[in-house]
């Protein structure tokens, strides 16, 4: 009996040690995003398969004001634009002429964005986070098989260097940015989208 009870104090401890380091974590985390109010970086991004194949290479701008705007620009293979005004997002494609406006909560719930770009409390009570030598290992508490988790590096400057997405069954995104000093600041209306003439429109609001 005495050794049952010893084995379960020294598993409750673990638990406990183990629920404390990850909140921890969760708030250095938390504090590293917060000490900046914007990001201006260029990014690379590369998909590659579970097995470790090349899928895709992408090249952009990124600007982020927070909280919830922001401005994804993929310049090469195809040019394609997502921006947000921190209500609506836009997701714009020029090659087949069409945009989709998207509720900005609902369309970064369960992406890296949604941490980026400033998530409140609620949403980050939502999150594990366990920091595992220079990176940030975020995952869904609730665990659904949809669920994506995702790893945080930073720079010597405490600047966002790259961050990554894994899927639930092994696709692999990761995106380097590269920051650039804002000279000067963001032209009015640099967060918001007109949309073209002529383009289709699919409104999902």
């Amino acid at each position: 009996m005495k050794k049952i009870v010893i084995v379960i104090s020294i598993l409750l401890t673990s638990f406990l040690s183990s629920a404390v380091s990850a909140a921890t974590d969760s708030q250095l985390l938390k504090e590293k995003l917060a000490k900046f109010s914007f990001i201006n970086a260029e990014f690379s991004q590369q998909v590659s398969s579970p097995e470790g194949k090349i899928l895709d290479d992408s090249q952009g701008m990124l600007a982020i004001s927070r909280p919830g705007k922001f401005r994804w620009e993929v310049l090469m293979p195809e040019e394609e634009l997502i921006v947000s005004d921190g209500q609506t997002m836009w997701m714009y494609s020029p090659f087949i002429e069409q945009v989709t406006l998207l509720n900005l909560s609902d369309a970064i719930q369960g992406t890296p964005f949604i941490l980026l770009s400033g998530a409140n409390e609620s949403q980050w009570a939502d999150y594990q986070v366990n920091k595992v030598n220079d990176q940030f290992i975020v995952k869904n508490i609730a665990g659904t098989v949809q669920d994506r988790s995702f790893i945080f590096e930073f720079n010597k400057s405490s600047q966002v260097s790259k961050f990554v997405v894994i899927e639930a069954l092994g696709q692999r995104s990761e995106f380097k940015l590269s920051h650039k000093v804002l000279s000067k600041p963001w032209v009015e209306g640099f967060f918001d989208f007109s949309i073209p003439a002529g383009v289709e429109i699919d409104d999902q609001r």
